[in-house]
């Protein structure tokens, strides 16, 4: 009885669905839906590549892919009877490539030499993904504030690289340079150890969410859009 009641609702989603019965979703929902994926892709793959360089993990593990066969037979008449065929984010999102691995194992043997600076407050994390020099006078050598500089350049350097071809790989899906540089901005933020230095994100849902969360309430009145503040 429970498989002809199976049979008998795939049956009218199946001939609804053909006959107009049942809504179909538009193109543009489609392609929001597409894109909200191919961001949590993204989020999902900045926290593998953040776990490898900071040496909590020792491979970048590779985006698991849907294939045709694990959809089943009701997936597959259904999607055939769409008028806008929806290409799934697993099957559309390339978040992995050899130079993607290139760049992060070299930005993991520069990461102990970066964790130095910032805990001696004098490199900080902006809001956009990258490393910024702060209180420059606490060097007490030219030479050693220069080194610093020229530390930070590098990494900042690697990082976009990191961030272009993340972009590159997704850009004929709306994914940009900016769209990256912001989730790795807040990836960093939400891994931010007490004592180091970084930038609030921009007034928006990113602030909001870190207004709201513990370390933006222990920061009091000190936490506003794009302040630099000390993370308790």
């Amino acid at each position: 009885m429970k498989r002809f009641c199976a049979a008998f609702a795939s049956a009218v989603l199946l001939v609804g669905v053909g006959c107009g019965l049942i809504p179909l979703r538009t193109e543009h929902t489609i392609n929001a839906h597409i894109v909200i994926e191919i961001r949590q892709q993204i989020e999902e793959q900045a926290d593998d590549v953040l776990d490898f360089i900071e040496g909590t993990d020792d491979a970048l593990a590779a985006p698991e892919q849907e294939s045709a066969d694990s959809m089943s037979w009701l997936d597959h008449a259904v999607d055939f009877l769409r008028p806008v065929r929806p290409v799934y984010a697993a099957e559309m999102a390339e978040l992995d490539s050899p130079r993607i691995r290139e760049i992060a194992k070299t930005l993991k043997q520069r990461h102990p030499k970066l964790q130095a600076l910032k805990k001696k407050s004098v490199a900080g994390e902006d809001n956009q993904g990258y490393v910024a020099l702060r209180n420059a006078d606490r060097f007490a050598e030219p030479e050693d504030k220069n080194a610093a500089q020229k530390l930070i350049a590098a990494e900042n350097a690697d990082r976009k690289e990191l961030y272009k071809e993340i972009a590159r790989l997704n850009e004929e899906h709306g994914v940009t340079l900016s769209m990256v540089e912001r989730i790795y901005a807040r990836k960093r933020l939400e891994r931010a150890e007490p004592g180091e230095i970084f930038q609030l994100p921009p007034k928006g849902a990113d602030f909001d969410e870190f207004k709201e969360s513990k370390r933006g309430k222990k920061l009091g009145e000190a936490c506003v859009p794009e302040a630099w503040v000390t993370i308790k």
